[in-house]
């Protein structure tokens, strides 16, 4: 029986009616959701923005438009750089900026790099704007204090990143780090320390000041950091007082709440002197959580270097300096290569390279508890773009930062 191709009018109407229904229960292509990221704004004499900021991608329509930048354009990673359209729409260290800067009121500017950057390049946040002598003071950005090798388009964040912008920042070689106690007995001297957060390494001369309303003043009666990058400090007035390390040739500390008590008075999670037993001076003036590891850094692989496939690296290797009051827990590595367009990461598990559906999305995986570590890939690596990154977990569960070139390099096979 010969069963005719063609389409009756009542046929083709239900044909229609069933491919709008089918097409109608599929999903288009979703816009990434909001993710919630720790934002800091350091602007030339006073902190601009510190806490929480939800951010999204931003595409064209409708594009984030400045006085500068000639009209709106995209700012989602996939958009800008040289992606040429890989990848997904996803939040950016710019659009964190620019999304907290509107919702704040405060001025922003950006041109519109399109020749080989294809990229906004902050020029103005706040009163600060780029320009003047001696060595042009401009805005520059770190995530997870380290700094970024690419536009603040092209970098994806994930929930809970640490995004620093900093005016001056080229100029300035150290991103402060300040830690404390939670709570403190009003009165009763306490240790803080200060670091060079990209490093772990401590910083000496630092100064410790009040932080009032993106104010930072110093305190007078504290002396500068010690060459371990400690101090003692000693707080009268209770209530909650926020802390900022400062020092010259350097972007401003993150700020330390801290809940400040008189004795047994029930707040701060201290014992109110009405209740049973007392609390102890130890649980009053709890000593600082010792600093973290001071660095990871990856040993025999040169970061931005080409090499043949011959002499590509298969041996990973690398060390962790553990400080004399700190222990260490675990080393991770993480090894990523991408290709032609297409991202696969180094499972530990597989011992194999797995395919990946977006790119920095390998999984990190444990490689030992030394301070000193080996990896034998199982085979000699292909042609492409690696990255390889290190970091160190201590005793408190904290990990290290990436450093570009130090714990973070980026190198090629051909």
């Amino acid at each position: 029986m010969h069963i005719s191709s063609r389409l009756t009018p009542v046929r083709a109407a239900r044909l229609v009616c069933l491919l709008l229904s089918v097409f109608a229960v599929v999903p288009s292509s979703a816009s990434p959701s909001p993710i919630t990221v720790n934002l800091r704004v350091e602007g030339s004499t006073r902190t601009l923005i510190e806490g929480p900021v939800t951010s999204d991608a931003i595409p064209n329509p409708p594009g984030i438009s400045t006085p500068s930048s000639n009209g709106a354009h995209p700012c989602d990673v996939k958009d800008n750089g040289s992606n040429g359209g890989f990848g997904v729409a996803a939040a950016t260290a710019t659009t964190a900026l620019y999304d907290a800067a509107v919702a704040r009121g405060l001025s922003f500017d950006a041109k519109w790099e399109e020749k080989g950057l294809n990229d906004f390049f902050i020029t103005q946040v706040g009163p600060d704007v780029n320009g003047g002598p001696p060595e042009y003071p401009s805005w520059g950005y770190a995530v997870n204090y380290t700094t970024a090798g690419v536009g603040g388009c092209q970098f994806q964040l994930a929930p809970g990143s640490e995004v620093l912008w900093a005016y001056n920042y080229f100029n300035l070689p150290h991103l402060l780090g300040l830690t404390a106690p939670a709570s403190v007995n009003a009165g009763a001297p306490f240790a803080v320390h200060v670091v060079d957060s990209q490093t772990g390494q401590p910083i000496a001369g630092a100064s410790i000041g009040e932080f009032v309303q993106g104010v930072t003043t110093q305190i007078p009666s504290v002396q500068l950091t010690d060459t371990s990058g400690n101090t003692i400090v000693s707080l009268t007035h209770a209530g909650v007082v926020a802390l900022k390390a400062t020092r010259a040739e350097s972007v401003r500390s993150n700020a330390v709440v801290m809940c400040v008590h008189v004795n047994n008075d029930g707040t701060c999670g201290a014992s109110n002197s009405s209740g049973q037993g007392s609390t102890s001076s130890a649980a009053m003036n709890p000593s600082p959580t010792p600093p973290i590891l001071e660095v990871a850094r990856i040993v025999g692989i040169k970061s931005g270097h080409i090499y043949r496939r011959r002499s590509a690296p298969r041996l990973l290797r690398g060390m962790v300096r553990v400080g004399s009051n700190n222990t260490l827990r675990e080393v991770r590595i993480r090894l990523e290569r991408r290709y032609r367009g297409r991202c696969s990461g180094f499972s530990g598990s597989r011992e194999m390279f797995v395919r990946l559906a977006k790119c920095r999305g390998a999984a990190f995986f444990s490689v030992g508890d030394s301070e000193s570590f080996s990896y034998l890939l199982p085979a000699p690596l292909r042609s492409g773009r690696y990255t390889f990154d290190i970091e160190a977990v201590d005793g408190h569960g904290r990990a290290t930062n990436l450093i570009g070139g130090v714990s973070h390099v980026v190198f090629r096979v051909r």
